[in-house]
């Protein structure tokens, strides 16, 4: 899929990254949704980074989570990976009906891209932050503030859908808790379990982090 990737990078967010000696670490996943698949591109894709290494993939056309590093192959039992795999094909759904929404909404036709992506950092200092957004077409959508248990909408179309979503309660406080307890829960555990390449490539570099997922 790395040609894939370089295909995607024009038509989707761009993060970059710049790690320091502060050892800051990261896990974050991104999912991308397409109205129009084709040439190659799947329909939807999730993957998983810690720092600048990627650690998990899905797509739409295997349909299965598959380990990206080694570490994360040889550490996670088999039934990790199943139960992983069918939580994504109900995203892979849900971002289709989802994106199909906000076409009619916009009253767009032709190609258009959905996008997700959360996560959470821990500092040296013990600190923790966590994120998580949305984007159509490139741009930010609705961002996540999970002090205040609230979306932040960036036009009409995005404040219909941020009503919708704080109506639920509940959504919101599962959300913050696990950006703030589970998140750094699985990071801490993937630092140890890839401990010897993360800290073999673990050098000041500025990272270009291509966005298909949370």
């Amino acid at each position: 899929l790395e040609g894939l990737m370089m295909l995607l990078l024009p038509l989707i967010i761009v993060l970059m990254m710049k790690l320091s000696d502060a050892r800051t670490h990261s896990l974050r996943y991104f999912r991308l949704g397409i109205s129009e698949p084709g040439y190659g591109i799947p329909e939807f894709i999730s993957a998983g980074y810690v720092d600048s290494h990627p650690i998990t993939m899905y797509n739409s056309v295997s349909q299965l989570k598959e380990p990206r590093a080694l570490w994360m192959e040889e550490n996670l039992a088999p039934d990790h990976w199943e139960r992983y795999t069918q939580l994504l094909r109900g995203w892979q759904q849900a971002f289709k009906v989802e994106l199909k929404q906000l076409q009619r909404h916009y009253n767009h036709s032709g190609f258009h891209t959905y996008q997700r992506m959360i996560g959470c950092e821990l500092l040296e200092d013990g600190s923790i932050t966590g994120f998580l957004q949305y984007a159509y077409d490139g741009q930010d959508f609705l961002i996540f503030n999970k002090d205040t248990l609230s979306w932040m909408a960036m036009d009409n179309v995005a404040d219909i859908i941020r009503r919708a979503w704080e109506a639920n309660r509940h959504e919101l406080q599962y959300q913050k808790n696990w950006l703030e307890e589970e998140c750094i829960a699985w990071l801490k555990r993937f630092l140890e379990y890839g401990k010897d390449a993360l800290q073999r490539t673990g050098k000041n570099k500025v990272i270009y982090l291509s966005t298909p997922e949370h």
